[in-house]
């Protein structure tokens, strides 16, 4: 048995109603309880959203967080207090699967000795020589795909309480059930991304896109930065990615990538320009968050 949590933020219904739609739409192949976790401002909208599916809404008073990462994390650790099954899937309400038996592919990885399961940080690990005391490595060592994103990743309840793990510890949300199962040498396995959607100009290579509308192992697509988007952030500034996402809400889901003439397929043949691409673009976000607050991180 697995519970899904996933996570919604107030003011998101429409993307919400997508992936609910979609987990509907496919087969998990396992026994799956679907469980929106949200906090009292959301609570009512998720309520209205969940009521064509098999589905419940748990919300819960987590005060007033410094940001999104904040509340993400304290939601995840409040509902994991009331989760009754062995395994546990924390879902992003932007990610979603596009082909049946998606969570009995991920409950495989666990059977084969996977401590974590779900989509991959799709880049590179960093380099042997990168000084670890600056913030690439920082990052990277994060960002890469020896991780699995908290988006969509499988865990037992038993290793999260064994080890007194809290979602909201770490840079990021959940980076340090990661790295706690990196430090102990467990395995992490998952899916990097298999191909995205094709960016609206031919002057973007989209082989640097892995940020936005990207299909994992072709079982899930995540939509990317959907929640910041809504509250004033934007991952995809130049709009690259529009027309993308607005299709996925049109339809309902991103099953129409998988159709060649909507999708890039991805080469991995030069990873390091790829991860330098990245932090470039977030070097830039850095610099525009540093104008508004005192830390880049939550600790």
């Amino acid at each position: 048995m697995v519970t899904t949590l996933i996570a919604y933020a107030a003011g998101t219904q429409e993307m919400l109603d997508v992936c609910l739609a979609s987990l509907a739409r496919h087969n998990s192949g396992a026994e799956n309880k679907l469980v929106v976790i949200t906090d009292g401002i959301g609570h009512f909208e998720a309520c209205d959203v969940i009521r064509p599916y098999n589905a419940e809404v748990f919300a819960y008073d987590i005060g007033k967080m410094t940001n999104g990462s904040a509340m993400h994390g304290m939601l995840l650790d409040m509902a994991v207090k009331d989760v009754t099954s062995e395994y546990i899937l924390s879902l992003d309400s932007d990610c979603f699967p596009v082909a049946d038996n998606w969570l009995s592919d991920l409950l495989g990885f666990m059977d084969n000795g996977a401590t974590l399961a779900g989509i991959l940080w799709p880049w590179v690990p960093p380099p042997a020589d990168l000084d670890s005391v600056t913030i690439e490595y920082r990052i990277r060592q994060n960002h890469c795909w020896n991780n699995t994103q908290v988006v969509c990743q499988l865990v037992r309840k038993s290793f999260l309480v064994a080890n007194n793990l809290k979602y909201v510890d770490g840079d990021d949300t959940g980076f340090a059930i990661t790295e706690r199962a990196r430090k102990l040498g467990m395995k992490i396995k998952g899916w990097k991304p298999t191909r995205c959607a094709k960016p609206s100009t031919y002057d973007f290579d989209p082989e640097l896109n892995r940020h936005v509308c990207m299909i994992f192992g072709d079982k899930i697509y995540h939509q990317g930065g959907s929640t910041r988007k809504n509250q004033g952030a934007n991952i995809d500034p130049q709009g690259l990615f529009d027309k993308a996402r607005e299709r996925v809400f049109a339809e309902k889901g991103a099953e129409w990538i998988f159709q060649d003439d909507n999708n890039h397929e991805y080469y991995f043949d030069r990873e390091e320009a790829v991860a330098q691409f990245k932090m470039q673009c977030m070097f830039d976000d850095m610099r525009r968050y540093l104008q508004t607050h005192d830390s880049l991180f939550n600790q």
